[in-house]
């Protein structure tokens, strides 16, 4: 035991001592450089703005950026431009560090596709409600054929081309309906249109194999036009099973966002 203790306070042991501790700490000093380098410890890039940008144009931009990109989704929009960045992750001017992914959102170059729902024989307001449930919209010009089933839907098309249920169509398309007349495209009564809002006097005149001319506000509103809440206070020409037009006549419409046009409005009255 006191041969140990001897040895333990020798130089010769304490210089070894020495030159292992130094040795750890140098070793621990030079993994945590390489750490450092290896990581870009301390080294940070500020995120550019992607914002904006075409698909075909991210290679370039980002080239010199020390920066990785990755387009994690997209978005059909058909009020925005095809392929082009709406949204990312981290947001410009966050700092990262370099050689980070930035995780890209970017508009459908292609919109997405829908089933087309079976339409014949439908009144045209459920058809126009279907189309909407489906993602589709009614196009204009309907078109008008003499057929038994007055106000039906006959046949449709897309693209000028005729189409039917069970077809893949794009999401959002106008979709032309061909709405059969039921009186061989002879005249009918002038539909009244007073009171209703302009959504419902339009699918009226639609049933009706009409459409709507012109849109003539109130003289007398002071208040800013809505069309979503407008009603119809006159017409012209004006309704009366005696009065009769003919299929694919327009209708114009009076419009007033005050119901009080309603009231004593002689002009729609047949004399």
């Amino acid at each position: 035991m006191k041969n140990v203790l001897n040895f333990l306070k020798s130089r010769v042991f304490l210089i070894n001592l020495g030159v292992a501790i130094v040795s750890l700490l140098l070793i621990f000093w030079l993994v945590f450089k390489v750490l450092e380098v290896y990581t870009h410890h301390g080294q940070r890039i500020s995120v550019p703005n992607f914002s904006g940008l075409k698909m075909n144009k991210l290679d370039e931009f980002i080239k010199d950026k020390r920066l990785k990109y990755l387009i994690i989704d997209s978005v059909f929009d058909t009020k925005m431009d095809k392929g082009v960045v709406i949204r990312q992750e981290p947001e410009a001017g966050a700092y990262v560090k370099q050689d980070r992914t930035v995780y890209l959102y970017v508009t459908s170059v292609m919109p997405p596709r829908v089933t087309m729902p079976r339409l014949e024989d439908l009144t045209l307001r459920g058809a126009a409600a279907k189309l909407e449930s489906y993602g589709l919209k009614l196009g204009k010009p309907l078109k008008h054929k003499p057929d038994i089933c007055n106000g039906c839907v006959l046949s449709m098309e897309y693209k000028g081309k005729h189409i039917k249920e069970g077809m893949q169509v794009e999401r959002g398309a106008e979709i032309i309906l061909t709405i059969g007349e039921g009186r061989g495209g002879q005249g009918g009564a002038v539909p009244n249109l007073i009171g209703l809002n302009l959504r419902d006097a339009v699918m009226r005149l639609n049933e009706n194999n009409l459409s709507e001319g012109a849109y003539i506000w109130d003289p007398q509103q002071k208040e800013k036009h809505d069309t979503a809440s407008a009603i119809i206070y006159r017409q012209s020409p004006v309704a009366g099973d005696d009065r009769t037009i003919s299929p694919g006549s327009t209708i114009d419409l009076y419009l007033s966002n005050s119901k009080s046009r309603l009231k004593g409005d002689s002009t729609n009255v047949k004399h």
